[in-house]
């Protein structure tokens, strides 16, 4: 099952590409709206479900105790969050290279931000040492680098706003 899933993301920006309709810019630009859309739906999804597992069950179903029957669900959530985050990555980078001629401040801080978070996630998911992980999930859950990922998105959408090409996508 995961290998087709693996498979259909890897052709999304193929995607993307063939949606272009000879602008030159609408292909990145779908490139730059599928990494925002995937990052929202990777970190909102698990965000969610990590404070759904804290609430007591009596809230949620009206027993009592707590939601430790979620507890399976975590890993698959976990992937889900890790692919979808994946995906968006790439397709940023490819976003990133179609329009490196416009390069500023902004987006170079985007992308740095963007890589230290997927770098740290990679060494967390997938490293056994434990102060290497122990200083991955204090890079990986800053609540400060999230804000500052999400400023910088807002910003870099705001900042390179073309209002004709823009609205053909709306």
């Amino acid at each position: 099952m995961k290998i087709p899933i693996i498979i259909a993301l890897v052709f999304i920006p193929a995607i993307a590409y063939a949606d272009d309709d000879g602008q030159g810019f609408s292909t990145a630009i779908t490139l730059g709206w599928l990494a925002i859309g995937c990052g929202i739906a990777a970190n909102l999804s698990l965000v969610i479900f990590k404070m759904v597992r804290k609430i007591p069950t009596m809230r949620l179903i009206g027993g009592s105790g707590t939601s430790q029957s979620l507890t399976s669900m975590y890993q698959p959530v976990l992937n889900f969050h890790i692919m979808l985050n994946s995906v968006g990555f790439f397709a940023g980078l490819s976003h990133g290279f179609m329009f490196i001629r416009g390069l500023d401040y902004i987006s170079l801080s985007l992308v740095i931000v963007m890589t230290v978070s997927m770098i740290s996630g990679i060494i967390l998911k997938f490293t056994s040492g434990k102060n290497l992980k122990f200083f991955s999930r204090l890079v990986h859950g800053q609540v400060i680098l999230a804000a500052l990922l999400v400023t910088l998105v807002v910003l870099h959408v705001i900042t390179r706003w073309d209002y004709g090409i823009i609205m053909n996508y709306i």
